[in-house]
């Protein structure tokens, strides 16, 4: 019923000689063989971010982490070329209850308007299960289903052009009418509150951002009196809080953060990120590009998506690992394809380019696309991958006499002037 996972090539990431001198003297190599430091904030800020003289993986031990400040645990981690060594719960518990099906509960993961997420222990998948009545409007789980393959499968043709964005592979739609024997194995391992059919989706699971890391955003992010270290652990241990991914909004450089939520999905807004000296550029690009790859590979209009720092687990590098250890590379996640709606590209360029620009602006979108006016760097290079990007899809299909990137961004840059 499910393939395999599909995991993802670890980006890499380049350093000066002046400020990592020990890396350059082999191709990979771990945070814990670098005098510690070397690496705090003063040091990490010389590092150019686009350097290319060498090329390793950034690879840090989640011990030698938890030893540095909140700012230098961002900064380090919170980047597209990092792959964090970390034991983790989840990793342990796919070893242990993938041949125990008493041990594969469902735990809830996520929960939205459409319905809530679940995890199954043992099993490197979420299931997304539509709350009752959902099912009757236009954007059900069925229709976000179809929308979801058609991203997955045009991100998977042009992966040469995505390698630093992610979408969960979607793997099966399970009818609340049918499936008789999935409902009766599933149910009964379900939290009280959700046994009850509901249309379903299984898809790849996008893992959380490491322990690590959650407790340097609860410190940073919180309100001042938690930053006491038990009221942070206190915080950090809320099973809520594992399930943490954080959003990506270029495009908002301020805003609330409550504190009474779960850490689901918090918001990492554009003016922290630059404070912490996180490499927006580095994310820009390829979020412009990830455009382009939805609306001319997959024909979407991309309303009111997501894209999240999660993690996925990927292969030890090297045979000297601990066994206990797991290699969890940061990356880039395009997902929700709830309000999307495809887009007949045979139609005019005027009512096309309507049709993307349009959702554009609306919904989450401008949370996290750059501003062309008030980050007028980060939108230049968020608009070249869209370019370059389109460009490469447009001449695969054929389409590069009828349709224009530059046009079309100017034309995007217009709208948003009018409309916000």
């Amino acid at each position: 019923m499910l393939e395999g996972s599909n995991v993802a090539c670890v980006d890499t990431s380049h350093f000066h000689t002046s400020t990592l001198p020990h890396f350059l003297q082999q191709h990979k190599t771990c945070l814990s063989e670098v005098t510690m430091a070397q690496l705090d904030e003063r040091e990490i800020s010389n590092a150019p971010a686009n350097s290319e003289a060498f090329s390793i993986d950034r690879q840090l031990l989640a011990t030698d982490l938890a030893r540095m400040t909140d700012l230098a645990i961002l900064k380090l981690s919170l980047s597209l070329k990092s792959v964090i060594l970390t034991t983790s719960s989840f990793s342990h518990l796919l070893r242990v209850a993938s041949s125990r099906p008493e041990l594969q509960q469902l735990n809830q993961i996520g929960v939205g308007l459409q319905g809530a997420v679940f995890e199954q222990v043992g099993k490197p998948l979420a299931l997304k299960k539509e709350t009752p009545g959902n099912e009757k409007l236009p954007s059900n789980h069925y229709h976000e289903y179809k929308i979801h393959c058609n991203v997955s499968a045009a991100f998977e043709h042009y992966q040469s052009i995505n390698r630093e964005v992610r979408v969960p592979r979607p793997f099966e739609f399970i009818s609340r009418k049918q499936n008789d024997a999935f409902w009766d194995g599933i149910l009964p391992k379900t939290p009280q509150d959700y046994r009850m059919r509901g249309d379903l989706v299984m898809m790849e699971r996008i893992l959380p951002l490491p322990k690590v890391l959650r407790r340097a955003l609860i410190s940073l992010f919180c309100v001042p009196e938690y930053h006491d270290r038990t009221e942070i652990e206190t915080i950090l241990n809320q099973p809520a809080n594992k399930h943490c991914l954080a959003r990506v909004y270029l495009g908002k450089a301020n805003g609330n953060i409550d504190h009474d939520l779960p850490l689901r999905n918090i918001p990492l807004y554009l003016a922290p990120m630059e404070r912490i000296g996180i490499e927006t550029l580095h994310l820009a690009y390829p979020m412009g590009k990830a455009y382009a790859t939805l609306h001319w590979g997959a024909a979407i209009n991309g309303d009111d998506v997501e894209f999240v720092l999660g993690t996925s687990a990927t292969a030890a590098q090297g045979t000297d690992h601990a066994p206990d250890l797991q290699y969890r590379a940061v990356q880039l996640y395009l997902l929700d394809f709830g309000q999307c709606e495809a887009v007949d590209l045979a139609q005019d360029p005027d009512v096309v380019y309507q049709a993307f620009k349009g959702a554009m602006v609306t919904g989450d979108n401008q949370s996290f696309i750059p501003h062309y006016s008030s980050s007028p760097a980060l939108f230049a290079t968020f608009r070249q991958g869209y370019i370059e990007a389109g460009n490469i899809i447009l001449a695969e299909k054929k389409l590069q006499n009828k349709f224009n990137m530059e046009d079309f961004m100017q034309e995007y840059e217009e709208y948003v002037e009018d409309f916000l």
